[in-house]
């Protein structure tokens, strides 16, 4: 492990994760509250050290370098900076291999902010047992962070199924009314993606086996892999050969947890029943989750089969939950609803830029996605947590009992005026960067085309209609028939925000504002071309360890 005991990115996991059990075990809620706020405090820090050094890597090594456990930094091993490897079960050819780059880091950071605010409305809306809910969110930051920066595929599947047990206990007992049936519907449909994804995972070990193997022949040596790095090199130079089944297996997996539509069953109860902090980390980090499991696994280990009808089934599928996600949002009767299923219908418009990794415009679409990625993260936990406000201090969700919070309000008026029009993506906000790279990647793509490109622009325009309606129908215009209840809900409001109200979204707000005058932070995060990306999956991943592909190539062109 060299000369440092842990390395950054094994930092990055830690600190959240010991924040999450001190958290737990607090007495009191100011106690478990300060415990979050210093957890995410040390969390920025270190993201802040980690870009730093990160900066000064890639100029000893240009733009496109990758920390890998090999490369030399000043005289120092770079794993001991950015990345760390080192044997978990080596008899299966399994590490404990992480690292991390601008990508993960962008993430990273993401998932503490969007974590810190859930945490500071579980502090002001006075949960019952306040501090394993803090540590519980906390505990899901860790697992979440380690899969942005895991570099091995076990590793990766142990913490994208770690990540879900803390939410499925957050749901169960902090959840509403049908809190057992949304638990189990989440359950099972984790259980459906899980199974075939771990039968996945162990096809593609063997598929790595047999292509070491054949290489490293001629000098009686093989060995087992699930080293991300090494099975992106073998599928960019044609010698990992996967079968269709083993695609399906992750497609299956990170649809669910995406979702995209027909996974998406869990969604709409889960959302509904959760508390809306966990709502909110559900919708703008969990869903990361499967953004990165496209783009790290399915995209570079499949390039062959994406470039024939699998991707054209994965593009027409984004395409569909684009627009089956706007429609469904636009006939929602309360605010939860709208908001739930714009969410489905922004992951649906990510993956329609993931699907158009192949073409001229691919690098342009994969910088959108990333973009977007970081967009709705934000703007959909920001949504529900502005969302969770109206309900706590109101007690009431839907349109025909609201419409009359918009009048005297300006704080309120203007935190939902902005979220609403990085929704709408108006030119100049960071969404329509996103949207733009996106659409004009797919334009661009073999796989896409110009077909795809038009249908998704109209369909981003049905953005305005549920947008508008969240507007109008949830501040100001109640329902002549339940006027009095809309009087009412307003009376129960109160004033303006607070300044405790308002901190819980106002971060997430200036983020987005800080995004949308520099969106090029995604073109950095991708600064490796396309081709690259598949070689070595994207700017995170580093070089095979030990260099076990090209030597098993020089073997094998021995033996001819």
């Amino acid at each position: 492990m060299g000369d440092h005991a842990f390395s950054l990115p094994t930092l990055m996991i830690i600190v959240p994760a010991a924040g999450g059990l001190v958290a737990m075990s607090m007495l009191t809620r100011r106690a478990a509250a300060i415990t979050s706020l210093v957890t995410f405090l040390a969390q920025a820090l270190l993201l802040t050290v980690t870009g730093m050094q990160l900066h000064r890597f890639q100029e000893s090594f240009g733009a496109g370098a990758l920390p890998s456990c090999t490369q030399q930094v000043a005289g120092e091993n770079a794993h001991a900076v950015l990345a760390q490897c080192y044997d978990w079960f080596p008899q299966f050819g399994v590490q404990f291999h992480v690292a991390v780059g601008w990508a993960a880091l962008g993430l990273a950071a993401l998932t503490a902010l969007v974590t810190v605010c859930a945490t500071m409305f579980t502090w002001w809306a006075d949960r019952e047992r306040p501090a394993p809910l803090h540590g519980l969110l906390w505990i899901t930051a860790a697992a979440l962070t380690g899969l942005f920066v895991a570099r091995d595929l076990v590793l990766f599947y142990v913490l994208f199924e770690l990540m879900l047990v803390p939410l499925l206990i957050l749901v169960g007992v902090w959840g509403g009314e049908h809190r057992i049936k949304a638990t189990l519907t989440m359950f099972i449909y984790t259980l459906l993606g899980s199974l075939p994804m771990l039968v996945g995972v162990l096809g593609v070990g063997h598929a790595a086996n047999q292509a070491i193997a054949k290489g490293a022949g001629a000098a009686g040596d093989s060995a087992q892999t699930f080293s991300l790095p090494l099975l992106a090199d073998l599928a960019a130079q044609g010698d990992l050969h996967l079968q269709w089944w083993v695609l399906a297996s992750f497609v299956l997996a990170f649809a669910i947890k995406a979702p995209l539509i027909p996974f998406h069953g869990w969604m709409p109860l889960t959302y509904r029943t959760a508390p809306i902090e966990v709502t909110a980390v559900l919708s703008g980090l969990i869903s990361k989750a499967a953004f990165f499991g496209f783009f790290v696994i399915v995209l570079p280990l499949f390039p062959h089969l994406l470039e024939g009808g699998w991707g054209t089934a994965l593009t027409w599928g984004a395409l569909a939950t684009l627009i089956y996600g706007s429609l469904a949002a636009f006939r929602q009767p309360d605010l939860r609803g709208v908001v739930a299923y714009s969410s489905l219908a922004q992951m649906g418009l990510i993956v329609l830029g993931l699907a158009s990794f192949t073409g001229d415009g691919s690098r342009q679409a994969l910088s959108g996605a990333y973009l977007q990625t970081l967009n709705h993260g934000l703007i959909s936990a920001g949504m529900f947590l502005l969302v969770g406000i109206i309900e706590t201090k109101t007690g009431e969700r839907t349109f025909a009992r609201l419409g009359a919070l918009g009048t005297g309000r300006p704080r309120l008026l203007s935190i939902a005026l902005v979220l609403t029009m990085l929704t709408l993506a108006v030119p100049g906000a960071s969404s329509f960067a996103g949207e733009l790279l996106i659409l004009t990647g797919a334009f661009r793509g073999d796989v896409s085309g110009p077909l795809v490109a038009t249908i998704g622009a109209l369909a981003v325009v049905l953005a305005a209609m549920y947008a508008l309606r969240l507007i109008a129908g949830g501040l100001f215009s109640p329902s002549p028939t339940t006027a009095a209840d809309s009087a009412d809900a307003a009376a129960r409001f109160g004033g303006d925000l607070k300044r405790r109200e308002l901190w819980i979204v106002l971060p997430v707000v200036l983020v987005l504002l800080a995004l949308s005058v520099w969106p090029n932070v995604a073109r950095r995060a991708m600064d490796q071309p396309p081709v690259a990306i598949r070689t070595s999956v994207d700017p995170l991943l580093a070089a095979a360890p030990d260099g076990a592909v090209a030597q098993g190539r020089a073997a094998s062109k021995e033996a001819e």
